[in-house]
Parts: C-alpha cells; sequence; structure tokens
C-alpha cells in the first residue's frame, strides 16, 4: 500500500484475479500445443493462480489431460497449501 501511495502504482492481485489467472493459462495452451501427446502437467502451486490458469486453459483443449499440483515443504516442514487445507483455511 505504502508504495502504491508513493508512486500511484495500481495493485495487480498475484493469484486470485481473473486476468491473471488466464495470463497464466496461456502456460497450459503452449505446454498442449508444443507437446501433443502430454497427458499430465505437474504445477507448482502457491496461490493457486497459476495452478488454475494451466488447469482451465489445458483441460479445455484435452479434458482427459491429470493436472497435479506440486509444493515444496516450507520452512516449518510442511506444505504451506497442504497444512492450509487441512487447518480448515483453504
Amino acid at each position: 500500500a505504502e508504495l502504491i501511495e508513493k508512486t500511484g502504482g495500481t495493485f495487480v492481485p498475484p493469484y486470485n484475479y481473473g486476468p491473471v489467472i488466464s495470463g497464466q493459462g496461456t502456460i497450459g495452451l503452449e505446454l498442449v500445443q508444443q507437446v501433443p501427446h502430454l497427458d499430465a502437467i505437474i504445477v507448482p502451486v502457491s496461490g493457486g493462480g497459476m495452478l488454475s490458469g494451466i488447469a482451465m486453459a489445458a483441460k479445455s483443449i484435452k479434458p482427459d489431460l491429470k493436472v497435479f499440483a506440486a509444493e515444496p515443504v516450507g520452512t516449518n516442514g510442511h506444505a504451506d497449501v497442504a497444512a492450509s487445507k487441512a487447518a480448515g483455511e483453504l
């Protein structure tokens, strides 16, 4: 907020914002176009925008395609998204 106030910039939500999710979807489109026999995609997950975009775009072309979310173990020894889901926060 301070940087936006100083610079007059605009905050763009990094993951839960339709245009960002749509932009991330281009990754899925490129994968499907460049690898026609593709049957699965593993996507790193944090906020979920890239995962959402890739899944929506790629599965719109190849509905049987499998999309898996992958996350490294966080600083607490657990995957943060998995811990948030287990805590009922997602």
